[in-house]
């Protein structure tokens, strides 16, 4: 709904909005454009937030934007759309779907608490094979499964986003297990795989703690 002209103000910057409004926050008050522009959430995290929760939110993304001009990939792969980016030297990732953004969350390597390789839905143990063992010594051969999803998974201890998704199949699209695409497709996420568990490992032997990257960028402290 077009507000403008309206006297409403921003709760954030206490500019008056204009135009029609994007974000809306706690008990249904809207956000300016510019400060919507600037929210990078979970959707349904964000009318959960007061208008003082939105101010460290946007404090935390000005101390984010820093981060991020300091980093420097060291490892990357992509997989679909998704492109995992680490900085193996600060210990910080990041996933984005738009080469073009400016300012995508990091998140410390300590801020996973879970990953997991799925197709349709379901977990895919690394070691699964019994497919190939039955065609390699003379058993019945499983019809191909017609894949409509292949991802990997991300649980994250993080206030603004808690999970992600790196997927290399649209929902309306498919692939049949076994194929040259599916095989394509699970190289390319078993790269993923592998980085994950490459800094979830170093973050588990620097006994760093979950989440105390965002505690302090919160906080302010550091």
């Amino acid at each position: 709904m077009g507000l403008f002209g309206s006297k409403e103000v921003c709760p954030v910057c206490g500019k008056r909005i204009r135009g029609d409004v994007l974000v809306k926050i706690k008990d249904n008050v809207p956000l300016c454009r510019e400060c919507s522009a600037m929210v990078n959430m979970d959707a349904a995290l964000i009318p959960l937030q007061s208008a003082e929760d939105m101010k460290r939110h946007l404090a935390y993304r000005e101390r984010n934007l820093e981060k991020y001009e300091r980093f420097h990939t060291t490892l990357e792969a992509k997989a679909g759309l998704s492109l995992l980016c680490v900085d193996e030297v600060q210990m910080l990732w990041y996933c984005i779907r738009n080469r073009r953004e400016k300012n995508p969350p990091l998140f410390d390597y300590g801020e996973i608490l879970d990953f997991q390789y799925l197709e349709d839905g379901q977990p895919v143990e690394e070691e699964e094979k019994k497919g190939v063992f039955g065609t390699l010594f003379g058993g019945k051969k499983e019809e191909a499964a017609m894949l409509h999803s292949m991802k990997v998974h991300i649980v994250l201890d993080n206030p603004y986003t808690k999970t992600i998704d790196l997927e290399m199949i649209a929902a309306n699209d498919g692939v049949r297990s076994g194929s040259l695409g599916y095989k394509a497709n699970r190289k390319a996420l078993e790269r993923v795989m592998d980085i994950l568990k490459r800094i979830t490992g170093i973050a588990e032997s620097c006994g760093q703690d979950m989440g105390d990257g965002i505690s302090r960028e919160q906080t302010g402290a550091g």
